[in-house]
């Protein structure tokens, strides 16, 4: 059944039908989606986004779609990954709430927030810069949340290769950070 709607899927898109594409993928998962993040989530609304963003996000990478070998499997594990971090996140943010004392608030000066958003910045760009296939690998697991095995299956390479690239670019990410630091902090010395 799973293979007969990815070839479906993937017909509609090769005849460029991709309106009646995106139709077709989000009828035949969204509704079974919804209910697995909701039992997750404990909550419909917040599982609705969690759904919409990981349907936008295959959609988005409709040309990787012939890679993936069981897309409801893929669909149903992307689903439970953003789930767990949505609810990692949650957590985070309430006990940086809770724990955060009021005078902490003060240190959001227009500078900090210049900062923030500068290395921000930089993060994206040293992703960016990363090679394609480290970029891919980083992307699925730190930003979609897959697991290193489950990235393995669908690459269709080991786990080795995954965690190498993965080494890769995490420190690709360290030095840029050390560097803005760094920079900062001789900055805030008044050595330029």
């Amino acid at each position: 059944m799973s293979e007969t709607v990815t070839k479906n899927f993937l017909s509609l898109i090769a005849d460029q039908k991709e309106s009646d594409a995106y139709r077709f993928l989000y009828h035949q998962y969204h509704g079974t989606l919804l209910q697995f993040a909701t039992a997750y989530l404990k909550s419909k609304e917040p599982a609705e986004e969690v759904v919409n963003d990981v349907l936008y996000r295959v959609w988005m990478k409709k040309e990787n779609i012939a890679e993936i070998k069981n897309l409801r499997v893929y669909l149903f594990t992307a689903v439970r990954n953003a789930c767990l971090t949505h609810i990692s996140r949650s957590k985070k943010e309430q006990e940086f709430v809770i724990n955060e004392p009021f005078n902490d608030r003060a240190s959001e000066t227009p500078e900090n927030l210049i900062i923030t958003k500068e290395l921000q910045l930089l993060i994206k760009q040293t992703i960016n810069a990363l090679p394609p296939r480290c970029r891919q690998i980083y992307e699925m697991i730190r930003v979609e949340g897959l697991r290193n095995k489950d990235v393995a299956e669908t690459l269709k390479i080991s786990i080795n290769t995954i965690d190498v690239q993965l080494a890769v670019a995490m420190k690709r990410l360290m030095q840029t950070v050390n560097m803005f630091n760094q920079k900062n902090s001789l900055s805030k010395k008044g050595i330029s």
